[in-house]
């Protein structure tokens, strides 16, 4: 939204403005070939020179290449699908060979059912199909509400599979037409209902905390949308290409919800004077804890639903910025929308910015090498305040900073980072009889997360760091034969969370990426065992006189809930 003297206009609204808008625009542009000076800087609205993404914009503006996806796109190599979209690409041979060798036999056997176990639990136990894909909801999991983060990922799992499965297309674009509504619903907000309810049906404390509509949760959490923008960057970046993904992307909900999204986002760069969200949890009338300006975004809970100690989240801004890239690229090659792809731009500079200027901070040397060296803060609220030496297992991390999609990181700052995460100087690891690892102020102390477990496999070249992890995620797994938010250190039988479909799916991610091997064949040789199970209840021969084989019945896709 863009504010005018206190007036909340929406772009869409003004056309006529936004048609004047691209043709100043594209005068601008023949400017720039004829004078190699952005246009954009001169209206002051670029990042700082030699950002390669406003280069890129100017680029798409002159061209009209077509088809935009597949082999054709220009923009894969340089920026691909995220880890939990990728399948077995970008897997090291030589590395699965060694983590191979480090697990015994029966670990590599039970791993493999695992990992069957876990990949069809979203698509089986966790979507509500409306008609043939028309809208999609996606549950968490035990928690029947749907977060934009979780389901995200839930669902990017599934895209190097479309090939096996086609009709997990339109069931994914069901969904991201319905995380874009809900985004339409209430760009604040970050889980939702699979039903409308009338907010007076519920009872004063649910409604005190803005529920009710299409509202489970009103956690502003910035990487919410971050997840949901990555998704479209997923989908659109399948390997292989889809046909005609571009015309499933161009439509107006979708366009909308992205503009929406960045609106908000540049409000709440300046949450103090600008934001007009409120939560009854949070300190000062809910406005929560003091800050000033940074050129991040401010976010008023963590990616674990806890509030904020400090409102800028360095992770959750990381993050935040690798979308907002992709999202420039997106506009070059969807939408072709001059105020969404300089405003994004635009942000995810500033962002960049304030993550130089304020996320790092100077602790004592651990090594004695050097009197101090520098780590990245968790959390900061550009007053002084800082949170540093701790992270929390989810995603956005400290620990999973080289799979967030922001390639300004520094490498060795991070490994600086990771090490102290993974030690006693995080008040939140945790070191026990069976299991060590990252816990959380979200749940119990002593009890460790196998998101956190797979982030620090999927970030370490170590193979027997690596094997050491599975080991531990296998005695993760509960009755259930899944994996769980978290175990207890002394005893991992006690776990948070039956049915939790985020961890599920990092579990399938962390396989694949380490040994280069899909899921797929595994969930599909237990799915085929469950079904002769079925079957062997009711004795009937088949007309050919053969054995009752569970080919003969039902396949994945007849086990899709639709409702």
């Amino acid at each position: 939204m863009l504010l005018r003297g206190g007036t909340t206009v929406r772009r869409w609204q003004h056309q006529p403005l936004a048609l004047y808008f691209s043709l100043a625009v594209n005068a601008y542009v023949l400017l720039y070939v004829m004078f190699r000076t952005s246009p954009l800087q001169k209206l002051g609205v670029a990042p700082p020179a030699g950002h390669p993404f406003i280069s890129e914009y100017m680029r798409a503006q002159l061209s009209a290449r077509q088809p935009l996806f597949g082999n054709a796109w220009p923009s894969l190599t340089s920026a691909p699908p995220e880890v939990w979209a990728s399948g077995t690409l970008g897997s090291n041979q030589t590395l699965a060979e060694a983590v191979e060798a480090a697990l015994s036999p029966a670990n590599r056997e039970e791993l493999q059912a695992l990992c069957g176990r876990c990949l069809h639990q979203t698509i089986t136990k966790s979507v509500e199909v409306r008609g043939i894909g028309e809208s999609v909801f996606v549950a968490t999991g035990d928690i029947p509400d749907e977060w934009l983060r979780d389901g995200s990922v839930q669902l990017s799992v599934y895209l190097p599979r479309l090939a096996e499965h086609p009709v997990l297309r339109p069931i994914i674009e069901g969904a991201i037409r319905t995380q874009a509504y809900y985004i339409l619903s209430d760009p604040w907000a970050n889980s939702y209902r699979s039903n409308w309810i009338k907010p007076q049906s519920l009872g004063k404390f649910e409604r005190q905390i803005g529920r009710g509509g299409w509202i489970a949760t009103r956690n502003f959490e910035v990487d919410s949308g971050a997840y949901w923008f990555n998704l479209l960057w997923n989908y659109a970046s399948t390997p292989g290409g889809l046909w005609a993904a571009a015309e499933f992307l161009n439509g107006s909900l979708i366009h909308d919800a992205a503009a929406l999204l960045v609106d908000t986002w540049r409000l709440e760069q300046r949450h103090e004077e600008a934001s007009p969200y409120r939560y009854a949890e949070l300190s000062r009338e809910g406005k929560g804890a003091l800050s000033n300006y940074t050129g991040m975004i401010w976010s008023g809970f963590r990616p674990s639903d806890d509030p904020n100690l400090y409102g800028f989240n360095i992770p959750v801004n990381m993050y935040a910025a690798g979308s907002l890239e992709r999202l420039v690229k997106l506009n070059q090659l969807v939408w072709r929308d001059p105020v969404l792809g300089a405003a994004a731009a635009a942000l995810a500079a500033e962002i960049r910015q304030g993550i130089e200027k304020f996320g790092v901070v100077s602790i004592a040397s651990e090594d004695g090498s050097a009197p101090t060296e520098t780590i990245y803060a968790y959390e900061v609220d550009g007053l002084g305040g800082v949170l540093e030496s701790f992270d929390d297992p989810n995603i956005p991390s400290l620990l999973s900073v080289p799979l967030l999609g922001y390639r300004h990181y520094d490498l060795n700052m991070y490994l600086r980072t990771r090490r102290r995460i993974l030690s006693p100087a995080n008040s939140h690891y945790y070191n026990g009889k069976e299991l060590r690892g990252c816990g959380s102020p979200h749940t119990p102390q002593r009890y460790v997360w196998s998101l956190a477990h797979c982030v620090q496999g999927l970030t370490s070249s170590d193979p027997g760091e690596r094997a050491d992890l599975f080991r531990q995620l296998l005695k993760m797994q509960g009755s259930n034969g899944l994996m769980h938010e978290s175990n207890d250190v002394d005893n991992p039988s006690m776990i948070t969370r039956p049915l939790f479909q985020w961890a599920n799916t990092m579990l399938v991610v962390y396989y694949e990426q380490t040994f280069g091997r899909s899921c797929s064949p595994f969930a599909e040789a237990l799915r085929l065992q469950d079904v002769a199970a079925r079957e062997a209840h009711e004795a009937r021969t088949p007309r050919n006189g053969g054995p009752d084989l569970p080919a003969y019945y039902d396949r994945l896709e007849q086990s899709i809930p639709h409702v």
